[in-house]
């Protein structure tokens, strides 16, 4: 599950009506009468500091810690999902329950809002039907799940604190804390913060204010950077985040999230692996003609010495580099796993693991219990996840060097993993796949599934696009809508009205779903490019070898356009995106040159 502790501030609030003078008619005059909000009365130039709020206005973590449940909490030594979100919330519940009206915060517990009916962890079954699709569903019960778990720990090394709040006020505290706190360094010490007033603000891109605490004045501080008008809103910026981030830790979505250089960090969160999902025959049936998805044609063939050397890759640094407890979903799909075939209940065996010194203490563990799978079982490849925006940035990097590991074959594996110990690793131990010995003629390799930045072959290339637009194909296929029915929808303010939770979702999974689109496009467009590079490169073998059965072969359609035609007609094509643009020239090309540059080569040999 995703850690964000580190998120800091904000509200996006759906609360009471803002008082802001003989400016609120024709402000709120747009229908958002229940949005939360700070105006200017009078205008703000550039530079002032609007706000100033003094350090003993703030409620920081160290006073948590301090409260008797925050010492028994830092004594137990607990596992808390958001450790500094816990301590802010111990003391918010602890001082506004036990010290009511006499808390020096009792004025600003009162204007909190009492209800976030915007957090999606609050949300009907029908609202979050609104989601059907998006992975943002299983973070939300993620973080319900944690909530709880942190509740019941809490609870576990301060027995009192059950009496100072349930859990609906525990997590009513949570999301206040998640929404609103600052993230702040304060007399040399970083820590985070709840400030009163401050957290007003709403967001807004590019930013138009800066905050942070001064040292000099001993005061957290809010300055303009433009000039804001008299009946203007003051906003504060969240930062550049994807519109999920926003939903989950804030209670809205961005309408247009884009960056004024053009750049949307909305993002889809795609899954890689996790091929237990598909039925055994159809990857492991004794025909191996079985199967019609693309995922079981890309790996048709491959015998099971490949697929334990794939495996093997796969999970490299799993298990080998961290711990077990830094692992989250891929060791406890391991677990899992290793538990489903035969080798015991999966808590036992992360039970077996937790407290181990390291990996090759967690190894011999799985080992001494003879958990590893015989031949005859089938190979399961833990999911992996990764998510990816509209960009070529070190996240579709990630995507691409996985697309290949996955697709590659024997001989491909053998390429990028040359170099690794002689030894078996702990991964390898666990699923009893025997190490490789290193050969010292070759380079040093790439070593983990995540490190496979060039592609390895036209091949390996064309077999990994061909996976992503089926990952990309099977994603889509989870949305009850389409995209294009998304954008109506969003046209029609009646159905989904401005700051509702349904418009929220709506705009939720129409933003995933253009990231899906464009990472499809990307890999139909990869597809057809390699495929006449490939022609190509079969035409100057046959020219070569003067090989009149390849050199005479009918033109096709691919020869009449021709590489260089098909690169000059997408730089020429505005709609053609300068991530597909540059991969294709740039990535492709460069592998379409070295191919041709080693024909004569190879040309010679067969000769």
């Amino acid at each position: 599950m995703e850690n964000y502790e580190s998120e800091e501030k904000k509200d996006g609030g759906l609360v009471t009506t803002a008082t802001i003078g003989e400016h609120a008619e024709s402000i709120l005059n747009d229908g958002s009468d229940e949005m939360r909000g700070v105006y200017a009365l009078t205008t703000l130039p550039p530079s002032s500091i609007i706000v100033s709020i003094p350090l003993r206005c703030l409620i920081t973590v160290e006073m948590g810690q301090n409260t008797p449940i925050g010492r028994k909490i830092l004594n137990s030594d607990l596992e808390l999902d958001a450790p500094k979100h816990i301590f802010l919330m111990i003391y918010l519940l602890w001082d506004k329950n036990v010290n009511g009206k006499n808390s020096f915060f009792f004025p600003y517990y009162e204007v909190l809002p009492k209800r976030l009916r915007n957090m999606p962890i609050f949300w009907d079954e029908e609202e979050l039907r609104g989601l059907t699709g998006s992975h943002l569903l299983n973070q939300i019960s993620d973080r319900i799940q944690a909530i709880t778990r942190d509740y019941h720990s809490v609870c576990e090394a301060a027995p009192e604190f059950a009496s100072i709040a349930n859990l609906e006020q525990f997590t009513w505290a949570r999301t206040i804390v998640c929404s609103r706190n600052f993230g702040l360094m304060v007399n040399g010490r970083r820590t985070s913060a709840l400030v009163p007033h401050a957290d007003m603000l709403n967001h807004h891109r590019p930013r138009e204010t800066k905050w942070t605490f001064c040292e000099e004045s001993q005061c957290f501080t809010i300055t303009t950077l433009k000039e804001i008008g008299a009946g203007e809103q003051v906003y504060d910026s969240y930062g550049q985040k994807c519109n999920h981030r926003f939903l989950l830790n804030y209670g809205f979505c961005v309408e247009k999230n884009v960056e004024i250089d053009g750049f949307c960090p909305n993002e889809v969160s795609l899954e890689l692996g996790g091929w237990d999902e598909l039925e055994e025959e159809e990857l492991y049936g004794t025909d191996c003609n079985e199967g019609n998805t693309r995922l079981a044609r890309l790996i048709r063939g491959e015998d099971r010495e490949c697929m334990e050397k794939k495996l093997a890759f796969w999970t490299r640094g799993d298990v080998d580099s961290v711990g077990p407890e830094c692992i989250g979903s891929s060791w406890h799909a391991i677990a899992s796993h290793v538990g489903r075939i035969g080798g015991g209940p999966a808590s036992a065996i992360m039970e077996a693991t937790m407290g181990s010194s390291g990996a090759d203490v967690a190894a011999a563990r799985f080992a001494e219990a003879s958990i590893v799978p015989t031949p005859q079982q089938p190979i399961v490849f833990p999911a992996k996840r990764v998510r990816v925006c509209v960009s070529n940035n070190e996240n579709t990097r990630t995507l691409f060097s996985m697309l290949r590991v996955l697709v590659a074959n024997s001989a491909e594996l053998d390429r990028i993993s040359w170099g690794g110990r002689s030894a078996a690793s702990a991964t390898q131990r666990l699923y009893g796949i025997p190490g490789i010995s290193p050969s010292p003629s070759q380079p040093t390799p790439l070593r983990m599934c995540r490190d496979i930045r060039y592609p390895i072959s036209l091949r390996n290339e064309r077999c990994a696009m061909e996976l992503l637009l089926e990952i990309t194909e099977k994603a889509l296929s989870k949305y009850p809508t389409s995209f294009a029915q998304d954008s109506l929808h969003l046209k029609d303010e009646r159905a989904f009205p401005k700051y509702s939770n349904k418009r929220h979702a709506k705009l939720q999974v129409h933003g995933e779903k253009r990231v899906l689109h464009h990472f499809g496009l990307w890999a139909r467009t990869a597809i057809h490019v390699i495929d006449i590079i490939l022609d190509e490169i079969s035409h100057e073998i046959g020219v070569v070898m003067h090989a009149s059965a390849t050199s005479h072969r009918p033109k096709t359609e691919n020869d009449e356009l021709g590489y260089d035609c098909i690169i000059e007609a997408m730089e020429a094509n505005d709609d053609c995106h300068s991530t597909i643009l540059r991969y294709c020239s740039d990535v492709l090309g460069a592998v379409r040159r070295d191919e041709l540059n080693q024909i004569p080569a190879e040309a010679s040999i067969s000769s």
